[in-house]
């Protein structure tokens, strides 16, 4: 048997997802990537708000922040599946190893799952929303 992993890059969506950034964070065009993201542009953070809101919403209820919502729903998903957040700061490494403490029901992680079947989002960096035929 051959045993594969899988290696989920950019769990939080380059960042979107931690909630940080908004309509009014610019990003240095020469030095940041994320300024041609279509998730940074004021079109892709309207298009997000549902998406952004159910994740901090989840992150409430679970006393944890949207970041560890987003790591601790990828670990749920397989035991194969490993994320890997670019944290260049020690108090984000403590914030995405804490994911590993937010406990994600079965039912939680397919609650998830279908809403976010549901929800419009942006287009993303090198891709989008898989459609399923």
């Amino acid at each position: 048997m051959i045993r594969i992993g899988f290696v989920a890059f950019s769990p939080m969506a380059n960042g979107l997802l931690t909630g940080a950034y908004g309509k009014h964070k610019h990003f240095d065009k020469q030095y940041d990537y994320r300024s041609a993201m279509p998730q940074f542009t004021k079109e892709g953070i309207d298009a997000n708000q549902e998406l952004l809101k159910m994740v901090s919403r989840i992150a409430e209820e679970k006393q944890a922040t949207p970041a560890q919502i987003s790591m601790a729903w990828m670990l749920c998903k397989k035991p194969y599946i490993v994320p890997i957040p670019g944290s260049r700061k020690p108090e984000r490494i403590r914030e995405n190893a804490g994911a590993a403490d937010v406990k994600l029901s079965a039912d939680e992680v397919a609650k998830i799952d279908s809403l976010l079947d549901q929800i419009p989002m942006s287009k993303v960096f090198v891709g989008s929303k898989i459609v399923k035929r």
